[in-house]
């Protein structure tokens, strides 16, 4: 055949000469034809997978290859790629570790643009020796455990394939009805428009049985992305116009540059993502990256990342498909609250505890809103939201869908929640079913069934409701959480209509900070003070560049000797603080710092004990008065580049790990909302007496630092202002710390 390659080019080791492009997903996803490498008896690994193909539906050509059969299922076995009579355009690899390499080098050589990988592509010592011996090669023990990875990326990036695993399971593009799995599998599984992507096996297999209308067009078990990453996923299903929502089970991203441009295209598609990325604590990010054989990212990082780009992070699979059923029906809120009528009044008050906990509002309805309700209710009972419509029991069916629609016209309503219990023996379960889809037709806001009680819930009730499109909440506390996903995502496309493109966001604030006196002058000079340091610059340093930014720093001097530190403190005046200007990057901690030296002699005690312990180099600083202390910094994440840190500050940041990371570029509104969401928000707005913080100031300061790491983050590991002392009138940075980047 014209488009065979001879089977010695197979066997050749192919090596990028050029960084391969991002992949053609179109081969593997929508494959036309199919060649199933190991193709076996039913049963087997590869029998399955030939009858999930069948089963499914696929239309597409499927050409089975294993030597050791002329003919499967009534259809001819070819002994290798090579002797098939056309080129497929995925080649299916159910081989093992041993046969894995040959294989793929024939997939190549033959030009078949995608192929899916489930063995491990791991080599033990001794395998990986065998296999070198029966091909007369030398064994390399020092490459023996990951060379096979290795070689079969260099063999994918050479030829630009796309390449589902190794150490998947498959994936299903049911709109396609191609089923790539060799576990068994419902065939009736219906094509829907829920996108999900897993690191994870067991999860996606979990997710995929599930039991709610929450249907795939695209269900990807990537395994290890050697090539093919969650990111060229996430982009492939943007092309689709039937994705309205994308899941992700994740531990890691291995391609943080292609990644944040796929968050910024699902943004900017309005299509959002829920992500359950694992690893948020200590220990569970060690077993991520163990798991995946991958660098797992700072938790916080992840956690700015996905405000920035309005990605919902949930907790569980429970969360986790509460949210997609709920975005899944394209669900939005035209306000940050939400209307709900309940029946019973101990229920109602479990809705209004969980509720505030998970910071969801209920809308403060008018007073023509209760008005009406007032009119439609049982005496006795309150025109409220949220709102118990149980009296009698009387009528009790026109009362609710009554009292349903007047909420849902209140002019603040955001989203309607009917709070019941769906049980399965309730003789009031299938009338409320009906009052709901009576109303339905009359709502202008969404609407959404929460059920207090998962396991009391009644199955045919519950999808006569998902038949009709209105989603049904299983528990309380995740059914509120995937509310607040709703309304968070909402609020998220609402800020970016208002602010514009995300690529921009504080681009002019940056610029309007930035430096402009002798601009270039002194950006030359930062530049070579931070590449030129040996290591972490001195408090003085450090705020000398803030100084630059125009960042406020109290008045203080080097000295180096006691007639020099007595001098300059005649000059800033007392009371002043003495540090030592040693280097020492936890001053304090080592009894580095004196403060509110009253007068002379409490100088020369503080001087002389230092020059004792730390040398003669010292920093007279003017103290400054009380304050709420704050942490103010910027992190390089070695995935995701600058980041802004806010936090509570002081000689307790690291116990009481009350700070939070931004994203950059970031405007001044997005640093105000993170300062108020921290714990010690209540002390900026004054507490017990104390005069407010200026929070204004904090903010200035905070887009002054953005600005710095907009003209200096390449050059920077970390800035670290702490304490940045939140005074009534202004903010100072009482000390600093610039750490520059090292080449390694």
């Amino acid at each position: 055949m014209r488009w065979k390659t001879p089977y010695a080019r197979c066997c050749e080791v192919l090596l990028p000469s050029t960084p391969s492009p991002r992949q053609n997903l179109g081969p593997l996803l929508r494959a036309r034809s199919v060649a199933l490498v190991g193709i076996s008896q039913p049963g087997r690994f590869g029998g399955q997978l030939y009858a999930n193909l069948r089963d499914f539906g696929y239309t597409g050509q499927i050409y089975g290859v294993n030597p050791r059969y002329r003919s499967l299922y009534d259809q001819p076995c070819y002994p290798s790629l090579t002797d098939l009579p056309n080129r497929p355009d995925c080649a299916i690899l159910a081989v093992p570790n041993e046969r894995l390499l040959e294989s793929f080098q024939e997939t190549a050589a033959l030009e078949i643009p995608a192929a899916v990988i489930f063995a491990s592509a791991y080599l033990k010592k001794a395998e990986a020796k065998a296999e070198a011996e029966v091909k007369g090669l030398t064994f390399n023990v020092q490459r023996s455990n990951v060379s096979l990875q290795d070689q079969l990326a260099a063999i994918a990036n050479a030829r630009g394939m796309a390449v589902c695993g190794p150490n998947c399971m498959g994936f299903f593009a049911l709109e396609e009805r191609l089923a790539v799995s060799g576990y068994e599998s419902n065939p009736a599984m219906p094509a829907g428009n829920v996108t999900l992507i897993s690191h994870s096996g067991s999860m996606w297999d979990a997710l995929l049985q599930n039991n709610r209308r929450v249907h795939f067009n695209y269900a990807i078990s990537s395994g290890n992305e050697m090539v093919t990453s969650l990111a060229d996923y996430i982009q492939f299903a943007l092309t689709d116009p039937s994705t309205r929502v994308i899941g992700l089970f994740l531990e890691t991203v291995r391609d943080p540059q292609t990644f944040t441009a796929a968050l910024l295209q699902a943004a900017e598609r309005d299509v959002p993502i829920v992500a359950l990325k694992v690893g948020r604590s200590e220990q569970g990010a060690r077993l991520a990256q163990a798991h995946s054989g991958a660098l797992a990212g700072a938790d916080a990082a992840y956690e700015a990342l996905f405000a920035y780009y309005g990605v919902r992070r949930v907790k569980s699979p429970d969360e986790l498909m509460d949210t997609l059923e709920l975005l899944a029906t394209g669900m939005r809120a035209s306000s940050r609250t939400i209307t709900a009528i309940c029946d019973s009044g101990g229920e109602r008050g479990m809705l209004v505890d969980l509720a505030e906990a998970e910071g969801i509002e209920f809308t403060p309805i008018s007073e023509v809103t209760s008005a009406r309700l007032a009119e439609i209710l049982e005496p006795g009972l309150d025109p409220i939201n949220p709102l118990d419509a149980w009296g009698t029991g009387n009528d009790y069916a026109r009362i609710f869908q009554e009292c349903l629609q007047t909420l849902d016209s209140d002019p603040l309503t955001g989203l309607n929640v009917f709070a019941v219990d769906l049980t399965h023996a309730s003789d009031f379960s299938p009338t409320y079913v009906e009052v709901a889809l009576a109303a339905q037709p009359h709502l202008t806001h969404p609407l959404t069934f929460l059920v207090h009680l998962a396991a009391a819930a009644g199955d045919n009730q519950i999808a006569r409701l998902r038949q009709a499109g209105i989603p049904v909440l299983l528990g309380t506390e995740t059914g509120l959480r995937a509310i607040r996903h709703v309304l968070d995502y909402s609020e998220f496309q609402r800020k970016r209509g208002r602010a514009g493109e995300q690529g921009s966001r504080g681009a002019e604030e940056i610029s309007r900070l930035t430096p402009h006196a002798s601009r270039l002058t002194l950006l030359i000079e930062l530049r070579q003070l931070l590449q030129s340091a040996a290591g972490p610059l001195d408090e003085f340093a450090s705020k000398e560049i803030l100084r630059a930014y125009g960042m406020a720093t109290p008045a203080e001097v080097v000295a180096t000797s006691l007639a020099e530190a007595m001098h300059i403190a005649e000059a800033v005046g007392y009371p002043l603080a003495l540090k030592t200007a040693a280097g020492e990057l936890h001053k304090s901690d080592r009894g580095g710092v004196r403060l509110n030296l009253m007068d002379a002699a409490a100088l020369t005690e503080a001087y002389q004990d230092f020059e004792t312990r730390f040398g003669p180099r010292v920093l007279v600083q003017q103290m400054v008065p009380p304050g709420v202390e704050l942490l103010l910094g910027l992190v390089n994440d070695p995935q995701f580049g600058p980041m802004l840190a806010l936090g509570t500050g002081g000689i307790f940041v690291e116990v009481l790990r009350d700070h939070r990371l931004l994203m950059l570029p970031t405007t001044p509104a997005d640093v105000r909302e993170t300062l108020l969401s921290l714990r010690s928000a209540a002390l900026l707005k004054g507490a017990r007496g104390r005069p407010a913080a200026d929070i204004e100031a904090v903010v200035d300061t905070a887009m002054r630092l953005a600005a710095l790491a907009a003209d200096l983050g390449d050059l920077i590991a970390e800035v670290d202002i702490n304490p940045l002392m939140a005074l009534p009138n202004g903010a100072v940075a009482v000390d600093a710390l610039i750490v520059p980047k090292r080449d390694t």
